[in-house]
């Protein structure tokens, strides 16, 4: 079955349940307009990497299937993660269906075993895990000769990514991890999942196919397919990361001046106390209190 189908149903549920909530809300707490914005262009992205020419392509050329690849974990995974959909997904079906969901929410331990999944700690391991595994060449052979296998390739890329991003773009109020702890969080997945990609570019022989001076598109080897590949996965996917991860050592350095002055703030609030108290005396509680002999 094609991609695009179960995309027009989440994109139809996901329409749904906006439209639900925004009549229930009366005008309240609306869906942010960039919300529903990153939604739109998440699915797009998915379909572009799933069910367009470039997958095709990616039938043939290792360094295409990469790209797709580096759009599900790169580009449509922080989109999902920031548009928050989870809730208008809900609000879609009827009440009684909804109901339903609830009870299977809180009676199972659905919302425990996110909970658990979307640690940083099982959050890093799944999405650094993910990337070293379906790169294995043998493992990468095996998931690319059926299409179920090639399927949960996909999806495993795909929700990794969602549990690694849900930890980077947590709102500051509701943070697991502070901005500096966050940014090396990030530093360490890029360094981890860059070493497949640099090992892949610099092999000397093709790890993927059997033959490498065999013509696979437009003349293109084999070989030089798999070091475009390796590039491809290495450097971009790095240099994004990189900059997430400067992008939050420079909130971290914001937060600290905040920080420091709050903390000055209260220390004068303290001297100034003192210094009234040791002016005016003991409380007016305090005189005459002490029983006499």
């Amino acid at each position: 079955m094609s991609v695009s189908i179960p995309l027009v149903l989440i994109l139809i549920a996901y329409a749904t349940g906006v439209v639900r909530f925004r009549r229930h809300a009366r005008g309240t707490r609306q869906p942010p307009v960039m919300h529903m914005l990153a939604m739109g262009a998440a699915l797009l992205l998915i379909e572009l990497a799933l069910a367009s020419p470039l997958d095709e392509l990616a039938d043939q050329l290792l360094s295409a299937h990469m790209v797709q690849h580096l759009l599900l974990m790169l580009a449509a995974a922080p989109l999902l993660v920031w548009a928050r959909p989870l809730p208008y997904l809900v609000w879609s079906p009827p009440m009684p269906v909804r109901k339903g969901i609830a009870y299977v929410w809180n009676r199972v331990g659905t919302s425990q075993l996110i909970r658990l999944l979307k640690t940083p700690a099982v959050s890093w391991i799944a999405f650094c895990s993910t990337v070293l595994l379906w790169h294995v060449p043998a493992i990468y052979r095996w998931a690319v000769g059926g299409e179920l296998r090639h399927s949960l390739m996909h999806l495993s890329f795909l929700g990794s990514a969602l549990l690694f991003w849900s930890v980077v773009l947590d709102p500051d109020r509701k943070r697991r991890l502070n901005h500096f702890a966050c940014a090396l969080f990030v530093l360490s997945a890029a360094m981890v999942t860059g070493l497949p990609g640099a090992l892949i570019c610099f092999a000397r022989r093709p790890l993927y196919m059997l033959t490498a001076n065999a013509s696979i598109h437009d003349g293109l080897t084999v070989l030089a397919d798999q070091q475009l590949a390796g590039l491809i996965m290495w450097i971009p996917m790095d240099l994004f990361l990189f900059g997430v991860a400067m992008a939050l050592f420079a909130a971290a350095l914001r937060t600290v001046p905040a920080e420091a002055n709050s903390a000055s703030v209260k220390t004068l609030d303290c001297v100034n106390f003192s210094l009234i108290r040791q002016r005016d005396g003991p409380a007016p509680a305090q005189i005459g209190t002490s029983r006499p002999r």
